[in-house]
């Protein structure tokens, strides 16, 4: 059989597999259904299932009606029975997906095993020079950022059941598990699905920003402990492959986190919750560390006896008996000779005393004094005889040091820029200046000046974890690196910068309580722009190169080892602009971000803001970094993880190491292969014009639309957004504060979630029909295709968009309409069926296929999807029409709010990317 056939054949037993295991669990279910409610209900659950199949086959048939009349029969206590059902299905649905998804990657991986690998091979093939791969490695630096953006509906309790199953279902794949162990598991799988049903999905009391942090740090800390070590072991051996010694001081995968740092429109994070997430993620990262020492302990049974040690490492044991005696007589005479053991004891009970204070002399100063501790007993087991035990779990804790250091994840900052101005202006005013009135140009003026002075602009106060201004915000930042170590914070980042006055006030601001002194040549943090809109994407070239020139901010630049981040917003440029431009222009900004690091010499890392939903930037992260500019890229990259995303990646270890794995190769093989441009010039020049065409065209397709009147009407009716609030999963508002009720005040998260709950979708590909036509019709059909069989940037947009445009589903979408939205306002509809339909036939068009033809196996899982997610969405409509209504008493209002919450928690799980 060919290559081609085997691929198929495997691809085809995974499918089966998949699908055997979804049949047995939904039978499992309908079993506990039974159990627990009695057969009418999964007679019901049944009746509608096959109801909501007509509605999406039948034209003008008799299921619909039907459907509605039961519906519309039904109390709101079956109503939450029969959501609760299909939404259960979907969270078995999409474990088993999740395990078969790493059996996929595995079968397919490449024959040196993980992808790196494959791509180390790649470059050396295309003439990369193997110690420029070990050097960009060593400095590389992938950095997925954790949010707590409130698109994960699911509840921990629930989550924590599901990962269970996960953990049986892979047992139960093993080749070896007899007929005894698989009853075994599905008799706990059982259980477990009881557990489910008997659990509430819905949050009571919406979730503080430190709950939000705990359920960060529960991913965080299941990739740190058993994800990262071994991908990071292979590219270790990877690298050893080409002659590099390991160096456990270079680990090219951090973390970072927005949760418990980001302020931009959320009044519930203060001061004071970024001091108590700074300190749980420190309690995390410690008790990490304790837990591998302790592994470690039990590995290095090395005895002198047998074999001796190294000098440095004698000084230590001697030290450790003056200062740590105590430790050394409870650890017990079995280990009086064998040093490396006593070494572990003294360091687990150093990282106990740090955890429980860090002003503990007999604890660790930082991390950097527990990798020398580690260095020397690394040094000691290479010199004598114990090399490959150095190579074992003393590197995978070295490199988790490096990873983790005390605070296990880099907690970033976000304000409005709005706030510093408002603070700046209360100090300025002091001192007779007019900042508030001031323009852009001239505030910058102001603020330039005054990083050459060394006046305080107001008197010093005391750090204030309840302060509510921009000021107090950087005392506690301050406060809290003095007490932690610089590394927990690296980065402060501008929402909403449009021009260089935007980032020199928190500069001015950090300035005020020491973070930033020139004269002392001291910048302890870094400030980062976030360019959002359409119009400030296209100046991004501009304003750097302008803010570069302003000498005091560029000292800063210099003190921070020539670095600037520079931050790019996928979600609100979509929604100002529509998915086109805000793509093509983000390709475009990175253009200039590169342009101005050759100019400059400035190193430019770029921040991805992106989404779950292709609407918001989503789609394969490895796609999204190969499919940037040449030259954009240079061995740092970091992306934000929003929202069921982050379960969804890194859920599972497996998932975790192999998404990683993904990105990590993709940096690598994006910063090192394309020297120049691989397409020739006249090639290129083509693809630009032809692309500036198609996105001026859907930019005026979508604005015409989101500017038409009565939009927000229509958005709110046809949708359940206005719901969504009652919904207790996030803790920031849906609008930013003092916004008013229309589109232009919400924020992207609400806006991608609510067309999503409808199933219309209209963020992920509006406007691409109305620019792929504009283009054919200007008779650049065959640049189109050029484009699209050679531009990376191209296919993989056009992908994204394939798999939104499979997603929506316009007969469920015209049912919330018919039920929900005003006569008046169906014309709105027909806007968008008329762009929807223009848009599958421009794609097709180009791609040559139907939707997903070429991906079987997904397109038919989606169906099988929508079997089960129609009859939510048709709940849904029936429960949004009971509470608009307004006919139902107060506590049948509460009962139905619940039932409709249930539904959106349902859809959600069922989409999968909501937001």
């Amino acid at each position: 059989m060919t290559e081609t056939g085997d691929a198929r054949r495997l691809d085809a037993q995974i499918d089966a597999a998949l699908r055997s295991d979804v049949r047995r669990l939904g039978s499992q279910l309908g079993d506990a259904l039974v159990r627990q409610e009695g057969p009418e209900l999964l007679e019901r659950v049944e009746t509608v299932r096959r109801l909501a199949r007509g509605l999406r086959r039948e034209t003008g048939g008799s299921s619909g009606a039907e459907l509605s009349a039961l519906l519309g029969d039904l109390g709101v206590v079956d109503a939450i029975m029969l959501v609760r059902a299909f939404t259960t299905y979907f969270h078995l649905a999409n474990v088993a997906e999740q395990v078969h998804r790493v059996e996929d990657l595995n079968v397919n991986a490449p024959a040196s095993g993980y992808r790196f690998g494959a791509t180390v091979e790649k470059l050396r093939a295309g003439g990369v020079a193997d110690d420029e791969i070990v050097a960009l490695v060593r400095r590389a630096d992938l950095r997925p950022v954790f949010t707590a953006h409130p698109t994960e509906a699911s509840r921990r309790s629930i989550l924590n059941k599901l990962a269970e199953i996960a953990l049986l279902l892979e047992g139960r794949a093993e080749r070896n598990c007899a007929s005894v162990d698989r009853d075994r598991i599905d008799r706990r799988v059982d259980v477990l699905i009881d557990a489910m049903w008997l659990t509430d999905e819905i949050r009571r009391e919406r979730p503080e920003p430190i709950d939000e942090a705990r359920s960060a740090m529960y991913y965080l800390e299941g990739i740190v402990r058993h994800g990262v070590p071994e991908l990071l072991d292979d590219v270790d051996a990877v690298l050893e492959g080409l002659g590099a010694a390991g160096d456990a001081s270079s680990v090219p995968i951090r973390f970072g986190s927005w949760v418990g740092g980001d302020r931009d429109g959320n009044p519930n994070v203060t001061p004071r919750t970024t001091m108590d997430v700074l300190r749980l993620q420190r309690r995390v990262a410690l008790d990490i560390l304790r837990s591998e020492v302790g592994a470690l302990s039990d590995e290095l049974s090395v005895s002198t006896v047998i074999r001796g040690i190294s000098n440095d490492l004698e000084a230590r044991l001697a030290e450790d008996h003056d200062r740590y005696g105590a430790v050394l007589a409870g650890a017990g005479r079995a280990i009086r000779h064998e040093p490396y053991r006593q070494r572990c004891a003294v360091i687990a009970d150093r990282l106990r005393r740090t955890a429980e204070s860090p002003s503990d002399p007999l604890g660790y100063d930082g991390p950097a004094e527990l990798a020398r501790d580690l260095d020397v007993m690394a040094a000691s087991l290479s010199a004598n005889g114990g090399g490959h035990l150095a190579g074992g779990r003393l590197a995978r804790l070295r490199r988790l040091v490096t990873m983790i250091g005390f605070h296990l994840a880099v907690l970033d900052i976000r304000e409005h820029a709005d706030r510093h101005h408002d603070a700046l202006a209360d100090l300025f005013g002091s001192l007779g200046v007019d900042y508030r009135g001031a323009d852009p140009r001239e505030r910058a003026r102001i603020l330039g000046a005054e990083l050459e002075s060394r006046r305080p602009l107001a008197p010093p106060r005391a750090p204030d974890p309840e302060a509510t201004d921009a000021l107090g915000l950087f005392s506690v930042l301050r406060l809290s690196m003095d007490r932690y170590g610089d590394e927990v914070i690296e980065s402060y980042i501008v929402s909403m910068t449009r021009d260089v006055s935007d980032l020199l006030g928190p500069v001015v601001l950090a300035r005020e309580v020491g973070l930033v002194d020139l004269s002392a040549d001291v910048a302890r943090i870094g400030f980062v722009p976030l360019f959002e809109t359409i119009d400030d994407l296209r100046g991004i070239g501009d304003t750097l190169r302008e803010l570069l020139t302003i000498a005091p901010y560029r000292r800063i630049v210099e003190l921070r080892g020539d670095v600037q981040e520079v931050m790019v917003g996928y979600s609100d440029s979509n929604k100002d602009g529509g998915i086109t431009t805000s793509q093509w222009e983000i390709h475009k900004a990175l253009r200039a971000i590169r342009d101005v690091a050759r100019e400059t010499g400035v190193r430019m890392r770029v921040f991805h803001g992106r989404g779950g939903s292709v609407g918001r930037g989503g789609g394969p992260t490895h796609a999204a970094i190969l499919s940037q500019p040449s030259g954009a890229l240079d061995g740092e990259v970091k992306i934000t993880e929003q929202g069921e995303v982050i379960a969804d990646k890194y859920g599972l270890p497996g998932l975790a190491r192999r998404n990683l794995d993904l990105a990590l190769s993709a940096v690598v093989e994006a910063s090192l292969l394309p020297r120049s441009s691989t397409v020739s010039a006249d090639r290129t020049g083509p693809w630009v014009e032809v692309m500036e065409l198609i996105s001026a065209a859907a930019y005026d397709a979508y604005r015409t639309f989101v500017e038409t009147p009565r939009l927000p009407e229509y958005f709110a009716t046809s949708t359940p957004v206005e719901e969504l609030g009652a919904l207790n999963i996030g803790s920031r508002p849906a609008r930013r504060r003092g916004a008013a009720s229309g589109v232009a005040d919400l924020r992207a998260i609400p806006w991608v979630f609510g067309w999503t709950q409808s199933r219309q979708i209209i963020p992920g590909w509006f406007g691409v029909g109305a620019g792929l036509a504009a283009a054919r019709e200007a008779g650049h059909g065959d640049v189109v295709a050029d484009m699209y069989a050679s531009w990376d940037f191209f296919g993989t947009f056009l992908s994204n968009v394939e798999m939104t445009l499979t997603k929506t589903d316009l007969d469920i979408a015209r049912h919330y309409v018919d039920r929900l939205v005003a006569p008046d306002l169906h014309p709105l509809f027909d806007l968008v069926v008329a762009e929807f339909d223009r848009t599958v036939a421009e794609v097709t068009n180009v791609t040559g296929r139907d939707l997903l033809s070429d991906l079987p196996v997904l397109s038919r899982t989606l169906a099988v999807r929508d079997a089960y997610l129609d009859p939510i969405n048709v709940v849904q409509v029936e429960l949004l029409d009971r509470v608009r209504s307004g006919q139902a008493d107060a506590a049948e209002t509460r009962r139905l709010q619940r039932a409709l919450l249930l539904t959106v928690n349902g859809v959600a799980a069922g989409m999968r990317n909501t937001g």
